[in-house]
């Protein structure tokens, strides 16, 4: 009984070790605390292992903020070219994360931040409007989540990001300040657990 044990912890601790090691190679940090149990379920869903029947509905949601936006017009600005520098490098750091549906809202600064990933993955954006009041829009961002299987990534704004891992059974997010681009959230999913949610960033500061 006590080798199982022991060979079990070195599975546990090799699949932390790589994990380690996708984040800071592909996403350019290096996360120190983390469960053990979120670490494999986030493994799975990035698809470094077959999934199992076990975990056949874990499900990783990325979120981020659009890109950096050009300043005119104020209301609907594409992004600048530091924007679409950060937008191009969401491919590098999802190089190895399965998607099933890109999510952005009527916005070009949202839809253009996803183009480089869409064209790349040969993907279609699905658009959900942002409209007043905005617990409508966050609804109808969680109905077209479960919609599809399969991870999905989502786009969003200053103001609605934090909401959308909220609605999802993520925790309680800090807000994202004007100036903050680059926080990448990685939200898991799984039927038989509590979501478990991992904050990074992505592209140049």
């Amino acid at each position: 009984m006590a080798a199982g044990r022991s060979l079990s912890h070195f599975r546990f601790h090799g699949f932390t070790l790589i994990l380690k090691h996708y984040f800071k190679h592909n996403l350019g940090i290096n996360i120190k605390r983390f469960s053990l149990l979120t670490s494999l379920v986030i493994f799975t869903c990035l698809g470094f292992t077959p999934i199992s029947q076990a975990h056949a509905e874990s499900r990783l949601i990325i979120l981020v903020r659009h890109a950096e936006k050009a300043d005119t017009p104020a209301n609907n600005p594409q992004l600048s070219p530091k924007g679409e520098m950060r937008a191009t490098s969401l491919i590098t750091a999802l190089s190895r994360t399965p998607l099933s549906q890109l999510i952005a809202t009527q916005y070009l600064r949202t839809q253009q931040t996803l183009a480089p990933i869409a064209e790349a993955r040969h993907l279609p954006v699905t658009i959900v409007e942002a409209a007043k009041p905005i617990e409508g829009h966050i609804q109808h961002i969680v109905e077209q989540v479960h919609a599809v299987k399969g991870n999905t990534l989502i786009v969003g704004h200053s103001n609605t990001v934090p909401l959308i891992i909220k609605a999802l059974g993520g925790p309680e997010t800090q807000a994202i300040s004007e100036d903050d681009y680059s926080q990448l959230f990685l939200l898991s999913l799984n039927d038989d657990q509590p979501a478990s949610l991992i904050a990074t960033r992505y592209g140049q500061e």
